[in-house]
């Protein structure tokens, strides 16, 4: 298995969208997440809780929109459906 490089368009889009997650979880929890915390959350819970699998591609899509980059790219990475162009 090759080890993508930052350099690589989807991880850097990645990386861009972890950075949106990772503020929101810090603004909805008002720490850092754990290592096992998740990033894609259900909002509404007290806890960190994992995000439903549409919610996920929700949030995934949203923080592309909020950080400028491909939402494809990374949906792809992490085994969601890509969104069609519209």
């Amino acid at each position: 298995m090759r080890t993508p490089r930052v350099s690589d368009p989807s991880v850097a889009a990645l990386l861009e969208i972890a950075k949106v997650r990772f503020a929101l979880f810090r603004e909805r929890f008002g720490r850092d997440p754990e290592p096992d915390e998740p990033l894609l959350f259900d909002p509404d819970q007290e806890k960190p809780t994992a995000a439903t699998r549409a919610d996920g591609m929700v949030q995934v899509v949203s923080a592309a929109i909020a950080s400028e980059v491909d939402a494809n790219a990374v949906l792809g990475l992490l085994g969601y459906k890509r969104v069609r162009d519209t």
